[in-house]
């Protein structure tokens, strides 16, 4: 995901593990086009969405943008570095790890998110991240 949003020609977001290609529609953002690139491209951007779509009606765009999801695995990591990140800064180093609390999504959105996704949204495991994306 971050080699090709790097490469200018894509805008792919992360929520809750779900691809999201919004290059066609960034213009039309009602927040401006410059806050996502701004805040949430190659990081875990499911604090973000809950953050600025107060209600619920954004979930129903989502299925527009949905291209697969990532792998668990990778989804995990992802987490990490976003959290690390949110913490600490782009200047993060393990040596300074502190016990600080980092902003997550709450329980009752992403129960929300699942429900309205779950009929449309991809379900993989380990063994099958290689073998299920929705564009093949």
């Amino acid at each position: 995901i971050h080699q090709r949003n790097s490469k200018g020609q894509e805008l792919l977001l992360i929520v809750d593990g779900m691809v999201l290609d919004i290059t066609r529609w960034i213009d039309e953002h009602p927040g401006g086009p410059s806050i996502i690139p701004t805040q949430a491209l190659n990081v875990d951007a499911t604090v973000f969405f809950e953050m600025y779509h107060v209600s619920r009606q954004a979930f129903v765009y989502l299925k527009s943008f949905y291209i697969g999801e990532l792998r668990p695995e990778d989804y995990t990591k992802l987490q990490q570095q976003t959290q690390d990140q949110s913490t600490y800064g782009n200047n993060y180093n393990n040596n300074n790890k502190k016990n600080i609390q980092t902003v997550r999504a709450t329980e009752g959105f992403l129960e929300s998110l699942r429900s309205f996704t779950k009929d449309w949204r991809v379900t993989i495991s380990n063994t099958e991240a290689t073998k299920i994306h929705k564009s093949l």
